[in-house]
């Protein structure tokens, strides 16, 4: 049961890192080309990053030292992106979650 709401949150983590990094994009750039690039483009790489390299199906299978430190590279960027589109407390929040979040993903899949 435990896994199971883990799991959800981690998937809520991770569309909130979508968000905020396409929020942060959206509101960035200078010009609406500009804007509409970096809004869209950033959170599109960034799932394309996390499909191939992060996720439990992921095509490219690297140690698992390299994953958290592309993981947390992503997860940065997104705390980043909150902080300086002013929601401080909410970047807080959400990662110190992600860590938290993270750690009980990793104790799981170590467990017979």
């Amino acid at each position: 049961m435990f896994k199971v709401l883990n799991l959800a949150v981690r998937f809520i983590l991770e569309l909130i890192l979508l968000f905020s990094i396409g929020y942060w994009g959206f509101h960035y750039g200078s010009g609406l080309v500009a804007q509409a690039a970096l809004g869209i483009g950033l959170p599109l790489l960034a799932a394309v990053i996390w499909g191939m390299i992060i996720s439990p199906k992921a095509r490219v299978k690297l140690p698992l030292a390299v994953v958290l430190l592309i993981e947390f590279l992503i997860f940065a960027t997104a705390v980043a992106c909150l902080i300086d589109s002013g929601l401080i407390t909410f970047a807080i929040v959400f990662a110190i979650l992600a860590m938290v979040n993270r750690f009980f993903v990793i104790k799981w899949r170590m467990q017979p």
